[in-house]
């Protein structure tokens, strides 16, 4: 397929990560579920992490909603983005942008192991300085400059599938310069401060979410009552 700009001369949020997961299919021989419970999930004790929910986990899943256009809320029963939502079978298609289930316990082990440069109660994932180059802005001033059409990430750039703090003066928050993160379409929302120690974990379950009002209230709260590096 064509590209939609040369490489290097501009930015758009697209589907960069579900070709990553391809190439990731490719360079190991593995399908990319299989990669990541093999390298990442199993090493770091992340038990109830996948693509889908088996049987005997499947009373835990949690309901999702969206909203019913009247103020109030609905059950939401469709799928999105190729994904199923009720989980309850193995997908054909393990995309590298979304689509995985867990929970926030084993969310909290694979940030906590970015947070320690890579690794967690002994087991090493990541070299130190992948996880710096991971969580670096990595935008030339070309494509920040698409990056910064994105008002509501004002104040940050972005690298390697995640925002990465890099003025506090203009974000519309209060935040930490290096903070890093990213949240998703049903409002999961992961955030490192590095400086401060801190992790931010929240999660929603509801369509259309991202970085809610909710989400910045409760970043000012617990950040105000930090020592702002």
């Amino acid at each position: 397929m064509p590209l939609a700009y040369q490489p290097g001369s501009f930015w758009q949020y697209g589907t960069s990560a579900d070709v990553l997961g391809a190439v990731v299919e490719v360079a190991s021989g593995k399908f990319f579920g299989e990669f990541l419970k093999k390298e990442i999930f199993e090493p770091l004790g992340m038990m109830d992490t996948g693509f889908w929910v088996q049987p005997d986990k499947r009373s835990r899943l949690v309901k999702t909603y969206a909203n019913n256009g009247e103020g109030g809320l609905k059950l939401y029963t469709g799928n999105h983005l190729g994904i199923i939502q009720q989980m309850d079978r193995e997908p054909a298609f393990e995309s590298g942008g979304a689509g995985l289930a867990s929970t926030i316990d084993d969310y909290g082990k694979f940030v906590n192991m970015l947070m320690n440069e890579g690794s967690l109660n002994g087991v090493s994932i990541l070299k130190p300085r992948t996880v710096k180059y991971l969580t670096s802005a990595t935008l030339n001033a070309a494509q920040q400059r698409g990056f910064d059409l994105w008002q509501t990430l004002c104040g940050h750039s972005y690298g390697n599938l995640m925002r990465v703090m890099t003025d506090c003066s203009k974000a519309g928050d209060i935040g930490c310069l290096s903070e890093y993160g990213w949240d998703g379409w049903l409002g999961a929302y992961f955030c490192n401060c590095p400086k401060e120690k801190l992790t931010i974990l929240f999660m929603m379950q509801k369509t259309d979410t991202g970085t809610t009002s909710l989400t910045r209230k409760l970043r000012n709260i617990i950040l105000s009552s930090k020592e702002i590096v």
